[in-house]
């Protein structure tokens, strides 16, 4: 992998393919960008893509000991696109990292030319939302929920926890070996905990009418830990939003349906303005 210095830090990256540039944003906090590599990394026929561990995660640098807040993330990554050369950028973000891309939307427009977030939440509830609005048919498993409760203590605990979850990352477990997710990658607890802290009030409810640049929306119709109710709140609120629900996945759709993920990706990207 190769570094670029921007925003006072060090980002290690890794650009694969040609085409249009598209940033590739992580989505775990305290966990690096190598889980989305296998299957993500078919789009390089189409794209340049950027693969890239954000600052405090894998071999970037690390931070001060205080909250990493989305804002910054979304600068660095606006800001990596910049470094290599990109005038205007795709982003494509998973969970969190579709988060990220939001903002970086929201922060610098002219720099992006469109989003794909996969498995995306606007985040806090906005004034002109209720409950309701995040009921779906998809329950969080209590182990889930009992996984995510307590902030991890060391980077050693993270791993234990990711493995943990890795199972319920998948509709149909027969398909795909959940042993393999996470395998190879790194854990940072300091940083997990840095990015979650300001995980707990954000929202870009009342700003998704400014996202003026195409998105296209992925979510498994089985993924427990971000459901498609939450893709929609974003598509109801976004003037250009695709949804595409993918029936037989939960949270990594790119890798239980990967014909049916990347149809809908490269349909989109022929749908851009040109």
């Amino acid at each position: 992998m190769a570094s670029a210095a921007v925003n006072g830090t060090v980002l290690h990256y890794e650009a694969l393919g040609d085409g249009a540039s598209c940033v590739v944003v992580p989505g775990w906090p305290g966990v690096d960008h190598t889980y989305l590599r296998p299957g993500l990394e078919r789009l390089a026929g189409r794209l340049r893509l950027v693969f890239y561990d954000q600052r405090g995660h894998g071999r970037s640098a690390r931070p001060a000991p205080e909250p990493l807040s989305l804002e910054q993330l979304a600068d660095d990554a606006g800001a990596l696109a910049a470094y290599l050369g990109a005038e205007r950028t795709l982003a494509l973000g998973h969970y969190h990292g579709a988060s990220v891309a939001l903002e970086l939307a929201l922060r610098h427009p002219s720099r992006v030319a469109g989003l794909v977030l996969v498995a995306a939440t606007p985040g806090q509830l906005g004034s002109s939302e209720s409950l309701a609005d995040t009921l779906d048919a998809t329950p969080t498993p209590p182990e889930v929920q009992v996984l995510q409760r307590v902030p991890p203590a060391s980077d050693a605990e993270l791993e234990a926890t990711m493995h943990a979850l890795a199972p319920f990352l998948f509709h149909d477990t027969g398909q795909s070996d959940p042993r393999q997710v996470f395998a190879g990658a790194g854990f940072d607890a300091r940083t997990a905990v840095q990015v979650m802290q300001p995980l707990h009030w954000w929202s870009a409810v009342e700003r998704l009418g400014d996202v003026r640049v195409p998105v296209l929306l992925l979510t498994g119709r089985h993924d427990v830990f971000c459901p498609p109710s939450e893709a929609e709140r974003i598509r109801r609120k976004v003037p250009h939003a695709d949804l595409v629900v993918l029936e037989h996945s939960g949270h990594l759709p790119w890798v239980e349906e990967p014909d049916a993920f990347d149809a809908a990706v490269h349909d989109w990207l022929a749908g851009l303005p040109a």
